[in-house]
């Protein structure tokens, strides 16, 4: 299996100095690493009122979040209180640049100051960029690569994650990971995906080009598209990117920078507070409640912000099961996949076992025989007893 490099989407030193050729308005002023970050240094808190979701409750109580990226420095004092376990199926030697990223991505979610969503039950992934390594337990010699993002998401979903979130571009078109994400929707996993910071057509790349995933691209504190934003087919909303302060582990100061990172896990958030309000929505439900409660000027959908921008208070007051059981994102157009028969051949079991990777839950129930015997079929087989063959 050939490894797909990847590169973090943004919030880190080195794409700081990227995105300030885009949006010269970063504080170039850092405050020392030893203050506590607070929400008064996150705009976005205020901007979408999240004072009054925690006052009535709403804190995504109840909910697991599995978020892939850098390792997560659970001793930073924003994080103090909050409910994190490492959870990556191997050693990754990250960089700090790495640290620094995937730090402050969990804050945003689950700092007790400024998360998102701070009760959520967050479980970590580290996976690898150009700035890390893995290391020699994440390449068995009998099985592909523990932090491709195939192997990351179905980890995620063996630990029981309801919604995953990541930020990390990658062109991984893999059959593997298509059955990744194939799995998430029939079982109900939501994957929020941060569509990228380069400014331009991202079509092709990313988990945003799946289908199913809600793909986000970032606006700036006015609610106006960030230039930096890159676009495309698979964006489904729009959220903050920033400016938001971060723990620069590199330099040793807290840090401004902007990113459609930090775009995706609001999103995320954003979900979980809904998941908690509607306990009985589904997870197609909860897509569909996104996409009618955004708002886009035009009122329709367009490859730069989506359907719209999203916004918690909606969410949270609008009642789901008016929504079809459907899944809004199953077609993004241009032939996105996986399409709605292959989601259904994983679910019936009748996907080759050997394009399925780290996935617990699944059993080959096709027709052939072959699989019995496979040496790349670590998954229990039943011939012939796929729900397709015995329908009426």
């Amino acid at each position: 299996m050939v490894t797909v490099p990847r590169t973090r989407v943004a919030l880190s030193a080195a794409c700081a100095t990227a995105l300030a050729l885009a949006t010269p308005i970063i504080d170039a002023t850092p405050a020392r690493a030893a203050d506590t970050i607070t929400a008064a240094d996150q705009p976005y808190f205020a901007y979408y009122h999240l004072d009054q979701a925690r006052a009535k409750g709403y804190t995504g109580k109840g909910v697991t979040i599995a978020l892939i990226d850098g390792p997560v420095d659970v001793s930073a004092p924003e994080l103090s209180g909050a409910t994190i376990t490492d959870n990556s199926p191997c050693s990754v030697v990250a960089s700090a640049e790495s640290k620094s990223h995937g730090t402050a991505l969990a804050s945003l979610l689950v700092a007790q100051s400024y998360g998102v969503a701070p009760e959520v039950t967050l479980l970590s992934y580290v996976n690898t960029d150009d700035t890390s390594n893995a290391g020699s337990n994440c390449k068995p010699a009998d099985g592909p690569p523990l932090t491709s993002n195939a192997s990351l998401i179905n980890h995620a979903i063996n630990d029981g994650a309801t919604i995953i979130t990541n930020a990390t571009s990658t062109k991984d078109h893999s059959e593997a990971l298509k059955w990744a994400v194939a799995r998430a929707i029939s079982q109900g996993i939501i994957i929020t995906d941060a569509i990228g910071n380069e400014g331009r057509d991202e079509t092709q790349n990313g988990l945003s080009r799946w289908s199913g995933v809600v793909g986000v691209s970032a606006v700036d504190i006015n609610g106006t598209r960030a230039t930096y934003s890159s676009w495309g087919q698979g964006v489904t909303t729009a959220a903050v990117g920033g400016p938001f302060t971060y723990r620069d582990y590199a330099s040793g100061n807290n840090v401004q920078t902007y990113g459609s990172s930090g775009s995706a896990p609001i999103v995320a958030g954003f979900l979980a507070l809904a998941r908690q309000k509607w306990p009985d929505a589904t997870a197609n439900q909860l897509l569909q409640l996104l996409v009618h409660t955004t708002v886009n000027t035009d009122g329709g959908w367009n490859q730069y912000t989506g359907y719209g921008l999203a916004s918690p208070a909606t969410m949270i007051n609008t009642d789901p099961s008016q929504y079809p059981d459907e899944n809004p994102l199953a077609d993004k157009g241009g032939g996105t996949s996986p399409t709605p028969e292959e989601i259904r051949q994983y679910a019936d079991g009748i996907v080759d076992p050997s394009e399925i990777i780290y996935d617990n839950s699944y059993t080959y129930r096709g027709l052939n025989e072959t699989t019995l015997t496979s040496t790349n079929n670590p998954y229990p087989t039943h011939i012939g007893t796929s729900p397709r063959y015995h329908t009426k």
